[in-house]
């Protein structure tokens, strides 16, 4: 088995200090004890010759694995830094932290990151040299994740006295691998930056939630911050991302979500500060589709999307892909094979816009041909009731229908039925063709936009579209506001009607704003069956259509 290692601030190590700390580092402590007294004067000393601050982390049976030299703000994830990490993993871990000149032995929030992502069972910490009377003071700490102190200091004792102390009690249940994700899926932190109107800022944490939801994780906390300036390189200050990193570690998050928009150095700098994983809300919106993505071609835009988003973001990792050589005409190796990976990824995007453009011209082949139809679409914000309300109207058997789910962007691919309008008067009933388009959302990346250009097509070339709502969000004036902008920006000109949804879950006061906003609205309720036959009626007669033209017989003299 290896010995413990050095690491940290080595370099300008003379060898005889070097050999010191390795004498310390191959040390044994006591395997029911928490760490031998003549070792950590040993360590005081050499932490006040070299000016620096010194960890040992010790595992189960007394050995340490590591001696660290410096802060412990600089040496990351420290467990990966063990020999055999991924045994170390699992075992129950004691962390002897000399601080050095400074008399402050409580951890500061740097430092309280990286010990919890160590996870010992029990953290030492005391000054490189004892106080005035001869009393060396020392702090024990344990790890508390789940509260709102992750560290809480469980005794304080004179460090003469250490040896003699027991270890608390590990937990019952081991702490997960390296890299191992927890058996509920991803944790998931949120980092959100609120607009100044709190209603609105509550819509918004809540709709990115549930977007994490939908994409299969769990979210386990929030973090706020008002800023009237955003850092334009991190947009969030290093102070509240700092509490942030600590909010993680005591929540167990394994991963950070951003409700802005990250440019590839923001995502960088933030991933960098949290040293957590980083993904921003357009690039969890992409991961929602790729996993909602069923047909081929839904699953041909989604991953030109994807590759439009990522191609910016392309960085090399390690020492295969670092930038080296220099001098004036000389390339590295790593940047060659950087511009490989970007020359292939373009080579890809190329590609898939021909599949695109080839799936748009398919298309229009299928319109053209059910040009002598009326055709409707139903538009509206995501998950609103647009499946549901084509599954009602539709009346197939059990089964054949679309897929609706409360879920945020259920359906990707668009959908038509043929539907029946029944002629009260006892005439034929009228077909029309009723198309279920992908849900809209506020901000839509503008690579989904792209992508899905061929898809959005369905709406544009509708003979008329229903803006369904949802009356029992209470946000449902919002989305209006969003799907009519939307469309806007898509110079859709085809009239539109509203459907006012969930009738028979929201309260009557949102049926009248509703009439208010719009008189023609028609109410009904998909998963009740209330008011489908009304809006049967109104679909006979809507939108109006055009009076054939007729040509006049000119009289000839």
């Amino acid at each position: 088995m290896r010995q413990g290692v050095v690491a940290g601030r080595t370099a300008g190590l003379r060898p005889s200090q070097r050999r010191r700390l390795e004498r310390i580092c191959h040390r044994r402590h006591p395997a029911d004890g928490i760490a031998e007294v003549l070792c950590l004067q040993r360590l005081a000393a050499e932490s006040e010759d070299l000016e620096q601050p010194l960890s040992l982390v010790v595992d189960n049976r007394g050995l340490c694995r590591l001696l660290w030299v410096g802060s412990l703000e600089e040496s990351g994830r420290l467990l990966e830094k063990l020999p055999d990490c991924r045994r170390r993993a699992g075992e129950a871990l004691r962390l002897i932290t000399c601080c050095g000149h400074s008399r402050q032995l409580e951890p500061d929030s740097r430092e309280g990151v990286v010990a919890l992502d160590l996870r010992p069972q029990v953290w030492l910490r005391f000054g490189d040299r004892p106080g005035k009377g001869g009393s060396w003071p020392a702090l024990l700490l344990q790890a508390c994740p789940g509260e709102s102190v992750p560290w809480q200091a469980t005794d304080r004792v004179e460090l003469a006295a250490v040896e003699e102390l027991m270890p608390p009690l590990a937990d019952n249940q081991p702490r997960p691998r390296l890299g191992a994700q927890p058996t509920g899926g991803e944790r998931v932190l949120l980092l959100v930056l609120p607009p100044g109107d709190r209603r609105e800022a509550a819509r918004q944490t809540a709709e990115l939630e549930g977007l994490v939801r939908s994409a299969g994780a769990t979210p386990v906390g929030v973090v706020e911050q008002r800023r009237s300036q955003l850092a334009p390189h991190t947009l969030w200050g290093e102070g509240k991302l700092a509490e942030a990193a600590l909010e993680a570690r005591r929540l167990e998050a394994t991963l950070v979500v951003t409700d802005r928009e990250l440019t590839p150095v923001q995502g960088r700098n933030i991933e960098r500060l949290l040293d957590l994983p980083v993904s921003d809300r357009s690039e969890l919106i992409l991961d929602i589709f790729a996993q909602r993505a069923a047909s081929a071609a839904g699953r041909l835009q989604v991953e030109l999307a994807q590759l439009r988003y990522r191609l910016p973001r392309l960085l090399g990792r390690g020492r295969s892909l670092s930038r080296q050589g220099g001098g004036i005409g000389t390339r590295g190796p790593g940047e060659t094979q950087l511009e490989k990976d970007r020359r292939a990824i373009a080579r890809r995007i190329e590609k898939l816009q021909r599949d695109v453009r080839d799936l748009g011209e398919h298309r229009a082949r299928l319109r053209q041909a059910r040009s002598s139809q009326s055709r409707l679409a139903l538009v509206g914000y995501t998950n609103a009731g647009k499946s549901s309300l084509l599954n009602a109207l539709g009346g197939g058997p059990s089964g054949s229908g679309v897929l609706a789910a409360n879920l945020l962007f259920a359906t990707l691919d668009p959908t038509t039925r043929r539907i029946a309008l029944p002629d009260q008067g006892g005439g034929p009933a009228q077909m029309i063709l009723l198309t279920d388009t992908v849900g809209f959302i506020h901000d839509l990346p503008p690579a989904l936009m792209e992508a899905f250009r061929s898809t959005l097509e369905e709406t544009l070339a509708a003979d008329g579209l229903l803006l369904v709502v949802d009356l029992s969000d209470p946000h449902w004036p919002e989305h209006r506001s969003t799907v009519l902008a939307i469309l806007k920006t898509l110079n859709c000109q085809a009239p539109l009607r509203l459907v006012a949804n969930q009738i028979d879950r929201c309260p009557a006061s949102e049926l009248v704003r509703a009439r208010s906003l719009e008189p023609d609205a028609l109410f009904v309720s998909a998963t009740a069956g209330l008011g489908l036959q009304h809006l049967r009626e109104c679909l006979r007669n809507w939108p109006p259509r055009p009076e054939p033209e007729t040509t006049k017989n000119t009289p000839q003299e």
